[in-house]
């Protein structure tokens, strides 16, 4: 009965919500590299050497462990060779989760990546992707791109298809 009851409630909210106009958000709002950089505890350029992915009891989701090999420190400070970030999706057996405003890495890839420190009781650093999707460029004949198929609002504030050196300068600029 209470699942009934909230079916019924589910689609008399979306019959409202069409008809007085609202339309849900399909994907992030865009943030600009200043922004982006000035959030970040770092950003590093790096290629990835593995990617792993496990079910989160406490966050109760798949997220996926990626390790990078540092191959330049552009903002912010780090001696490491090697770092961890984490991002939620992935495949755990049977069960994929993908989402489409939250950054993913294959093997291989060389990118740039602006990332917070988790905030978490564990010895070992590991840090989290600034701005989901947003937060992590791929890096490819000295070019310097972004997926921006799930973001929203002002594309123009975001930085797509530069050239590296350019694009490195301009984060470094930022106070």
């Amino acid at each position: 009965m209470k699942a009934r009851l909230f079916f019924i409630y589910c689609v008399v909210t979306m019959i409202f919500a069409a008809f007085i106009g609202i339309q849900p958000l399909q994907g992030a709002v865009a943030i600009s590299t200043e922004d982006l950089a000035r959030a970040s505890d770092v950003v590093l350029r790096g290629v990835v050497e593995q990617t792993k992915s496990m079910w989160d009891a406490k966050a109760g989701t798949v997220i996926t462990r990626a390790n990078l090999k540092v191959t330049q420190v552009i903002r912010g400070s780090t001696n490491a060779k090697n770092v961890s970030f984490e991002f939620e999706g992935g495949t755990v057996g049977d069960l994929t989760l993908q989402l489409r405003d939250i950054a993913s890495v294959a093997k291989g890839e060389d990118v740039i990546v602006f990332l917070k420190t988790k905030k978490d009781k564990s010895t070992e650093k590991i840090f989290l992707i600034q701005g989901d999707k947003q937060g992590k460029y791929t890096v490819k004949n000295g070019v310097v791109s972004k997926e921006t198929d799930s973001v929203e609002g002002n594309l123009a504030v975001i930085d797509n298809n530069l050239p590296l050196s350019t694009f490195i300068k301009k984060i470094r600029g930022v106070l």
